[in-house]
C-alpha cells in the first residue's frame, strides 16, 4: 500500500508510540486525525478529544473519523500499570486496551467496508502472547486484543479491509514509569526507541504483513511460550524476587 494520501485515524497520537507514528507518517505524505484522551495535540485542526471508554466518546471520534474519510484506523491508545495485581486498576486497564480499540473498529467498520482498500492496525505487545509478572491486567488486556485482531482477520479475510498486528517488546515512553524502566535496565531487556517502532509500522502497512513481532529473542520467547510454557515458567520464577523488587 502506498502511504502518501492516505487518510489515517490514529488513536493514543500523543504518547511516545503515537507522536513518533504522527512525525513518520506526515513525513510520508498521509493526512492525520488524531485522537487523544488530554490536551496535548489539541492546536492541531484535526486534533479530536475523547474518552474513548465511554459510548459519547467512541462517537464522536466515529463522527470525526467518517467526515474525515479514512481509510486506514490506527488503534495505538493503551494504558500500563506495572505492579502487583491486587494494587491495579482493572477496569480502567481492560477498557482501554481491549474494549475501546473493538467498539470504535465495530462503530467503523461499515465505513472502511465501503472503501476499495482499507486497513485496521493493532498495536499489540509482546505480553499479548506472554503473562509476566507485574503486569497482570496488562497481559489479559493485550491477550484480548491479540484474540480479537486474529479473529477479525480471518472474518474479513474475504472482504477489502485487511487487519494488521505487531507486537511491540518494551518501548522507551513515558507509559512505562520508572519503576519498569529500572527494572528492564537490571535485567538487561531490549528497549526500543518509539522513532524505531514507527518506522516499522509504516513498512508493515506498505508491505501488507499481517503480523510482526519485533525482537529475535522475543519471537523465540514468545514461540517457547506457546510450546513449552513450563520453560517460560522456569525462567520467569528465576527473576521473580528481582521482579517484585520493583513493585
Amino acid at each position: 500500500m502506498n502511504l502518501a494520501g492516505l487518510r489515517v485515524l490514529i488513536t493514543g497520537a500523543t504518547g511516545g508510540i503515537g507522536s513518533a507514528l504522527v512525525d513518520k507518517l506526515r513525513a510520508q505524505g498521509c493526512e492525520l486525525l488524531l485522537h487523544g484522551n488530554s490536551k496535548q495535540g489539541g492546536c492541531d485542526k484535526n486534533f479530536v478529544r475523547a474518552d474513548l471508554t465511554t459510548p459519547e466518546g467512541v462517537a464522536r471520534l466515529v463522527d470525526a473519523a467518517t467526515n474525515f474519510n479514512i481509510s486506514v484506523l490506527v488503534n495505538n491508545c493503551g494504558v500500563n500499570d506495572f505492579g502487583a495485581f491486587e494494587e491495579v486498576d482493572i477496569d480502567r486497564i481492560i477498557k482501554v486496551n481491549a474494549v475501546a480499540p473493538m467498539r470504535l473498529t465495530q462503530a467503523l467498520l461499515p465505513h472502511l467496508r465501503s472503501k476499495k482498500e482499507a486497513v485496521i492496525y493493532n498495536v499489540g505487545s509482546t505480553f499479548g502472547q506472554i503473562g509476566y509478572p507485574g503486569y497482570v491486567a496488562y497481559c489479559a488486556s493485550k491477550h484480548a486484543l491479540k484474540g480479537f485482531n486474529d479473529a477479525l482477520t480471518r472474518e474479513l479475510a474475504d472482504s477489502s479491509v485487511r487487519v494488521q498486528y505487531l507486537s511491540p517488546r518494551a518501548v522507551g515512553t513515558a507509559m512505562n514509569g520508572a519503576a519498569a524502566n529500572a527494572l528492564n535496565v537490571e535485567l538487561g531487556n531490549a528497549v526500543d526507541a518509539p522513532s524505531q517502532v514507527a518506522e516499522i509500522i509504516a513498512r508493515q502497512i506498505i508491505h501488507d504483513d499481517s503480523r510482526v513481532q519485533i525482537g529475535f529473542v522475543e519471537s523465540l520467547q514468545v514461540r517457547l511460550n506457546s510450546l513449552f510454557p513450563g520453560v517460560i515458567d522456569s525462567a520467569l520464577a528465576k527473576q521473580l524476587k528481582q521482579i517484585k523488587q520493583h513493585f
